[in-house]
């Protein structure tokens, strides 16, 4: 029988029937399925993640128990609100249980250009909220903010939200107060499942907006140290699969002006890309 759950980031997810940024539940064959717990209960002394399982304590002091063979995740702690779970614990939840599947996973969101999903990656400061909401704003369809889950040439759909610390500028989004006040959530329309991969965008910060493009060695060599949950084994071929992918860093300033400018230069080197793909 094919699992069922509410699916989320190639997971079929149980136990999360209040978390509103989740599709319907329904039948994925093919896809691992997970039951999320919580207790208040004494946690489990911390033991390192294997393949079968491991304890790990949270930033909050939480404890996060996952079993591979049970197919469950057990937050230990206080309760958390449907929100939190939403994100941000949903993401180590769906990292492990991924990682167990084969896919690999990353800190990064992304977005949908030309049928193609791109993945952004940068550092937590690196403003990849924004940048996402900011496309989401023009009605650009985001796959994920938080984690990126990578199925041989294909992406997986991550809740249907995205998360600021302060609005974006540009046309109106509206927003909702969520973790405990310190974040302002965009909810997202629902989008596919799955989507195939173009590419990769690096963040950061510079003088003016401006991309240059990462060598296929120098890629492979950022994908395998961003990669979650490194001590797991993983599939050596997939990641040159994914490093002969073209990927830029793009650059631009810490203002919010330089928003339409890096927007456009994005949409150029994007068409672009595909134009490239397309004589070949």
């Amino acid at each position: 029988m094919a699992p069922t759950g509410r699916p989320v980031y190639g997971l079929c997810v149980h136990g999360l029937d209040e978390v509103e940024e989740l599709a319907p539940a329904g039948s994925r064959p093919g896809w691992p399925s997970v039951r999320i717990r919580q207790t208040t209960a004494a946690p489990p002394p911390s033991a390192p993640l294997d393949l079968d399982g491991g304890v790990r304590v949270l930033a909050d002091g939480r404890t996060l128990t996952v079993d591979r063979r049970r197919g469950t995740a057990t937050f230990y702690g206080p309760p958390l609100a449907p929100d939190l779970l939403a994100h941000p614990y949903l993401a180590p939840v769906a990292t492990v249980f991924n990682r167990w599947a084969g896919r690999e996973t990353f800190h990064s969101g992304a977005f949908v250009h030309a049928g193609r999903a791109w993945a952004v990656v940068g550092p937590r400061t690196a403003g990849k909220s924004s940048l996402l909401a900011a496309l989401a704003a023009r009605d650009v369809p985001v796959v994920a903010d938080d984690i990126l889950v990578v199925d041989h040439t294909e992406v997986h759909a991550g809740p249907r939200c995205v998360d600021l610390r302060e609005p974006v500028p540009g046309p109106a989004l509206p927003t909702r107060t969520v973790r405990a006040g310190d974040r302002l959530r965009v909810a997202l329309p629902p989008i596919a499942e799955r989507t195939p991969l173009g590419g990769w965008l690096f963040l950061g910060w510079g003088p003016t907006p401006a991309v240059t493009p990462v060598p296929p060695a120098e890629l492979l060599a950022r994908l395998a140290g961003c990669r979650s949950w490194r001590g797991l084994p993983t599939d050596p071929a997939a990641l040159l699969g994914l490093a002969a992918l073209p990927a830029w860093d793009l650059t631009r300033p810490r203002d919010w002006a330089a928003f339409g400018p890096t927007l456009r230069l994005v949409e150029r080197t994007l068409t672009a890309a595909r134009a490239v793909a397309a004589s070949r």
